[in-house]
């Protein structure tokens, strides 16, 4: 059953991708569209990560 269930997600995932190709300009997210609950813990590292990645790439460049 685990396995179908996997199945079903990626074919909801991938209908997803499709009917979103035409309106990649505001795109839903694929979680927003399978009915997920985001993680906040995670919404929050992933911001943290991507500014430490910022600063970074500002320290190696100068600080431009």
């Amino acid at each position: 059953m685990e396995g179908a269930a996997k199945r079903l997600e990626r074919e909801r995932e991938m209908v997803w991708f499709g009917a979103m190709l035409p309106y990649l300009k505001t795109p839903v997210t694929l979680d927003d569209f399978a009915g997920r609950k985001p993680d906040e813990r995670e919404r929050v590292k992933r911001f943290h990560d991507t500014w430490d990645k910022i600063d970074r790439a500002l320290a190696r460049n100068g600080g431009r």
